[in-house]
């Protein structure tokens, strides 16, 4: 309950607060988890790249959707190294006394109006 003079209302919200909030989708995540293991405990024969062996479905399930979330984290890890370093680039260049910004070669051009006397702009 909020107290009359509005203490709760202005309570500033910290890293904490958002880690307690996220455990509840965590736990039902977690819950459903469990669910999906304890339906899919049949065990299937997996054959990879010759190799073969027996293993419970739900693990095989579980072990090639961390798998595939592995490669996204790696090419998204990758694409933000390579967004820093050209900010950090950027800044530097600008830092410099004296030099202007320079658009690298690989980056397309910004178009710039051309002066037609015909043309009756608004």
């Amino acid at each position: 309950m909020s107290r009359p003079d509005g203490t709760l209302a202005r309570a500033q919200r910290t890293r904490t607060g958002r880690v307690w909030a996220a455990l509840i989708p965590a736990l039902v995540f977690l819950v459903l988890l469990i669910v999906f293991i304890a339906e899919n405990g049949q065990r299937v024969e997996v054959k990879f790249f010759g190799a073969s062996g027996h293993i419970s479905l739900a693990l095989a399930l579980l072990v090639s959707a961390v798998a595939g979330a592995v490669v996204v984290l790696l090419i998204g890890g990758a694409r933000i190294v390579q967004l820093r370093l050209a900010a950090w680039r950027h800044q530097r260049q600008l830092d410099r006394p004296g030099s202007a910004p320079v658009a690298p070669a690989h980056e397309p051009k910004g178009v710039e109006p051309e002066d037609d006397p015909h043309h009756a702009g608004p």
